[in-house]
């Protein structure tokens, strides 16, 4: 006999008799069994739903839930919560919070410099070496709330690779619609079979259409050596998440005049940010050093020179530290030639990016010679990855 149920519930009946005439089992049999299976669900999710831990952020009072062995940092970029962050390793100091109630299990070493004891004693934390151990709630007032840019994950399409010594520029088309948004010196990810690689936006945020990557070769590496055989081809689809970090200018002191520092790749979002100056403040007073090992370390000198020709009040100092005989530059490492160049800083902000040493020692030498303001110093650490 064909049955022809007309919905889910007449459907569910007649499964239910099929079932009982081909296995002559009690009714009361079927009903214990159901029970068993809520029973064992709402086990399953109480269980699931105690062991993570719910993390709440405030003043915005943003909440998120981080589950066993997750750094608080890394649960809220998984729920797409950008909070202010740079290098995710306990080098930068950017993702600094006050412990208002709950625990945390310190995850990660971090140096004095970024956190002293005074400071722990206070209850500072840093988000991205701690895990909550139950419940927690952060004081994070740089939390923009609501009002930061969502991190989304995109697909892109591979538009040019560049090769320039050892250095790729590489370049990604965006999908048209909705159209991606970021503050200049943020970074993305790139998610890869076997895990994800960051690299900053080199690109200005009018620029919708497309997204620019600075990646140094890794020999052996996760996703740069693809760059420099030629295996990811013009056309290959990637997957990228961001916006991530809080690495960009900040917007209550557009007038201070600017010092930006980069080592290496480090260039890339401080390219981003002159980018953003000659679109919206080409007048900003604006000294850029870009430090380097050696001239071809100089990789996107042409481009620099070109955005310099936009920002007239715009200085620039390239420095190596290993030169060859017929460099008539700077010489040695660019903290130095800051020192030199600026005996009070007091007025000034300092946006710097590159290694963890450059960027320790700038802290603490502009900070304690030139009268720079502590929170006037803002960093992006690069942290070499294979």
């Amino acid at each position: 006999m064909e049955i022809l149920p007309n919905n889910i519930e007449s459907a569910h009946r007649v499964g239910m008799a099929a079932i009982r005439h081909a296995f002559p089992i009690s009714r009361q049999f079927f009903s214990g069994c159901l029970k068993f299976v809520k029973i064992a669900f709402f086990l399953s999710f109480t269980i699931y739903y105690f062991i993570m831990s719910q993390i709440i952020v405030s003043p915005s009072q943003t909440q998120f839930s981080s589950q066993e062995n997750e750094t608080i940092l890394s649960a809220a970029i998984r729920h797409g919560i950008n909070l202010p962050h740079s290098c995710q390793s306990g080098v930068c100091g950017s993702c600094v919070a006050t412990l208002v109630s709950g625990s945390v299990v310190q995850s990660g070493e971090y140096d004095d410099y970024v956190l002293n004891q005074d400071e722990i004693a206070a209850g500072k934390i840093l988000l991205c070496c701690s895990q909550a151990d139950g419940d927690v709630t952060v004081d994070m007032p740089s939390y923009a709330g609501a009002k930061a840019i969502a991190i989304r994950t995109l697909p892109a399409r591979v538009a040019n690779v560049d090769i320039r010594g050892d250095v790729a520029v590489l370049t990604v088309a965006l999908p048209k619609s909705p159209p991606f948004q970021f503050y200049a010196g943020q970074y993305m990810e790139i998610l890869l079979k076997d895990g994800s690689r960051s690299y900053s936006i080199a690109n200005a945020p009018s620029q919708k259409a497309t997204l620019e990557f600075h990646v140094r070769l890794r020999e052996g590496g996760l996703f740069s050596p693809q760059l420099f055989s030629g295996s990811l081809k013009s056309g290959a689809i990637m997957r990228l998440r961001g916006p991530l970090g809080s690495f960009y200018l900040n917007d209550e002191s557009a007038d201070k005049p600017l010092i930006l520092l980069a080592t290496g790749t480090g260039f890339a979002p401080i390219k981003s940010i002159l980018m953003q100056l000659a679109d919206t403040q080409p007048e900003r007073v604006v000294h850029v050093y870009h430090g380097t090992r050696v001239a071809a370390g100089l990789y996107d000198e042409t481009a620099l020179r070109q955005l310099l020709a936009a920002l007239p009040n715009a200085k620039y100092t390239p420095v190596l530290s290993r030169p060859d005989a017929d460099w008539s530059g700077a010489t040695g490492y660019i903290t130095e030639y800051v020192l030199r160049d600026y005996a009070d800083l007091s007025g000034h902000e300092v946006y710097a990016c590159g290694s963890p040493d450059m960027i320790h020692s700038s802290r603490q030498m502009l900070v304690a010679q030139t009268r720079l303001p502590e929170n006037a110093f803002f960093s992006d650490v690069f942290t070499a990855h294979v």
